[in-house]
């Protein structure tokens, strides 16, 4: 029997543990009576529990089992799960508590729990989860609460998480806006079976139209990119809620870019890239899982507002701008099939503002709502409510249905009111496919979720040879000019000194003025030592390299000094930080393009995307900077060669491609962009085995 047949559809299902004084292994026998198959409890010390027959152990079955439920205490699990193999099982819940979770002794419980498993062949869920619910075989096989009572009608959603609480809070808020989940299932500590192994059951199971997804663990990169793969194959769509997103990283990191790009990156633009839908909180994952399961993708995020409130369509058509959602006016046939609805005292160019007066009288309200919708300017259509609610507000509700229901584009509306005052037609809207928000603020987050983006990578570049550079123990800047030169970036002019006096020598050769950099495989940040002088007239270079190392020395006592790098003084420009995290663990390389020089981590303007990219979606990047303005000749300066500096940034994506896992960071801050060229003033490389540049 396969892993999904025997997860989701067993022909039997045995509970060790069954009892009727215990809530949990109560309320798991119970749901587990409208199973289409056998229902086995296990418990030597009852002949009978909830009217089903008891036996003392998996070994004495009438039957043969396929899946087996676990809730006894830690210490007597191992023995259950040699029995469950002995007895034939394919697939095994744990659903106690007490391994990996509490330290050190449970991690090793839990290794002894996983290698029985694997001897026998067993499929593991858990331990320390809630179980699973899978509707088309009626199997409720969880304690959690929420699956008490009668559950709403099958959606096509499914919901898979590490959190068993925060699983049976979803379950709970679906069942509570009458929304069934066709499948459900808490993965806990996932000592064997991962998120990814029941993302991937589900995704393939044609029940399925949209899969929501809580992690705490980041996945490998290249299953989650295989996944997300046969999902956009299937027609199906991905919601993700990942938690841990603001950590700082699990790593230290010296450089800009460590510091800027947080823990995870990698996978919240995969998510991204692959069309998958990131949400924030628990809430709107499922209402946007909701939304997809019947919303078309939008062409565009051009929306049409239908308020009662002037107010509330102000705060609309400001909160879209910042979601990237445009209110574009309406065209004239739309107004002028608008004009005998609203009375002249209020709108139809967009927001529309109907009055109360258009609320009150409902045919004329899904009127508007129709007009609205056929306009060819929208994609969907948000309508925004106040202080209505009781009867009133179903009425409205029913009219905003009609309209909905006779248009191809989704609605949505905000409803800013009393929950109680409007808990009935919310209920109406949402049981028929309507999202209903209580801020207008959620209700523009929701379709921007609906909006495509389709953001590729780069083709990946022919090898450079660059994978030698990473072969040696430790380089510097002046080392860092070969791998510079081979990703054909340009930079200063300049050499290496041994020390003050022929770093003199060298200045005479360069110009009036030079910059002067401590050169040591120690020092990530030179200028926080007094490692930098810039602008030294060449007559002072050998006196002010001299005084640099001393000051250095006294700084950096530890650290290892290689000389004196000596280049020419750049001439100003727009100075711009490149960096790209080296791809691990199956994700790509994550490139990071921001406004640079000393002040990188005091504005924080940057953006980032996976490698590789090439010279137009660099430029694409470049034009999201807050910043981008001062390279396109802002107020009437000279502009900059952004070509130059794009052709850079791809250059420096490529070769995090071509250098591996081997690579833990690449960054040149600054990258001065001139009006002609751009120049790579300083270079910071990280291995993951150690050394930098």
């Amino acid at each position: 029997m396969t892993t999904v047949d025997g997860l989701l559809r067993p022909r039997s299902v045995a509970i060790v543990g069954a009892s009727e004084r215990s809530a949990m292994a109560g309320r798991l026998t119970r749901y587990l009576r409208d199973f289409d198959g056998a229902v086995y409890p296990i418990n030597p010390n009852h002949r009978e529990i909830h009217g089903l027959p008891c036996y003392p152990s998996l070994l004495e079955l009438p039957g043969p089992v396929d899946l087996v439920l676990v809730l006894v205490p830690a210490s007597r699990v191992l023995p259950v799960i040699e029995e469950a193999g002995r007895a034939g099982a394919s697939c095994v819940v744990v659903l106690s508590s007490g391994f990996a979770e509490i330290g050190a002794d449970g991690r090793e419980l839990q290794d002894q729990l996983v290698a029985a498993a694997k001897r026998h062949g067993l499929r593991v869920i858990g331990p320390n989860c809630q179980g699973l619910i899978y509707r088309p075989t009626g199997l409720t096989a969880t304690f959690t609460a929420a699956a008490d009572g009668e559950q709403p009608g099958d959606s096509g959603i499914a919901y898979v998480g590490q959190s068993g609480a925060l699983g049976g809070s979803f379950l709970g808020l679906a069942r509570d806006r009458g929304i069934g989940l066709t499948a459900w299932i808490s993965v806990g500590n996932q000592a064997d079976l991962t998120a990814t192994d029941a993302a991937e059951l589900l995704v393939a199971d044609p029940n399925v139209r949209v899969l929501a997804c809580y992690l705490e663990e980041l996945p490998d990169g290249a299953r989650w990119t295989r996944l997300a793969a046969r999902a956009a194959e299937l027609g199906k769509h991905f919601v993700v809620l990942r938690s841990g997103r603001s950590s700082a990283g699990e790593r230290a990191i010296a450089s800009h870019t460590g510091a800027l790009v947080r823990s995870g990156a990698a996978f919240d633009l995969l998510i991204r890239e692959s069309g998958a839908t990131q949400v924030d909180d628990l809430d709107e994952l499922l209402d946007v899982s909701v939304a997809l399961t019947g919303a078309p993708s939008l062409r565009a995020g051009r929306i049409g507002v239908i308020t009662s409130s002037g107010g509330a369509g102000g705060l609309a058509a400001d909160q879209a701008e910042g979601n990237g959602l445009a209110l574009p006016e309406l065209d004239a046939s739309t107004q002028a099939a608008l004009a005998p609805l609203v009375p002249s005292f209020g709108s139809v160019v967009n927001p529309v503002d109907v009055t109360a007066q258009v609320i009150n009288d409902h045919a004329q309200l899904g009127a508007v709502c129709e007009a609205v919708a056929e306009s060819a300017e929208v994609d969907a259509v948000l309508v925004v409510l106040t202080t209505i609610g009781g009867e009133p507000a179903v009425a409205v509700a029913e009219s905003i249905l009609r309209a909905a229901k006779r248009s191809a584009k989704p609605f949505v509306v905000a409803w800013i009111y009393s929950h109680d005052q409007i808990a009935a037609a919310a209920s109406l809207l949402r049981r028929n496919g309507v999202s209903v928000l209580s801020t207008t603020t959620a209700a523009l987050r929701l379709i921007k979720h609906l909006v495509p983006h389709d953001e590729r990578r780069a083709a990946v570049a022919a090898p450079r040879g660059l994978a030698g550079f990473l072969d040696r123990p430790a380089l510097t800047e002046a080392d860092g000019a070969e791998l510079l030169d081979a990703m054909r970036i340009a930079r200063p002019r300049g050499r290496l000194a041994a020390g003050p006096a022929e770093a003199g020598a060298i200045a005479g050769e360069l110009g009036d003025r030079i910059v002067l950099k401590v050169q040591s495989p120690d020092l990530a940040h030179k200028s926080d030592v007094g490692g930098v002088v810039v602008g030294v007239p060449a007559e002072r270079v050998r006196d002010a390299a001299a005084d640099m190392l001393e000051t250095v020395a006294a700084n950096a006592p530890e650290a290892r000094i290689d000389g004196v790098l000596v280049q020419e003084l750049l001439p100003g420009g727009v100075e711009l930080l490149v960096g790209v995290q080296g791809g691990e663990d199956g994700y790509p390389p994550v490139l990071t393009v921001g406004m640079g020089g000393t002040t990188t981590e005091l504005y924080r303007d940057v953006v980032s995307a996976l490698g590789p990219v090439d010279a137009e979606q660099a430029t694409t990047l470049l034009r999201r900077l807050r910043g981008w303005p001062l390279l396109d000749g802002f107020r009437g300066r000279p502009r900059c060669d952004v070509a130059a500096a794009a052709a850079t940034i791809a250059s420096i994506s490529q070769a995090a491609v071509e250098l591996g896992d081997r690579l833990g960071e690449l960054e040149i801050n600054p990258l001065v962009v001139h009006g002609s060229g751009a120049v790579a003033a300083d270079l910071v490389v990280t291995g993951r085995t150690g050394g930098s540049t």
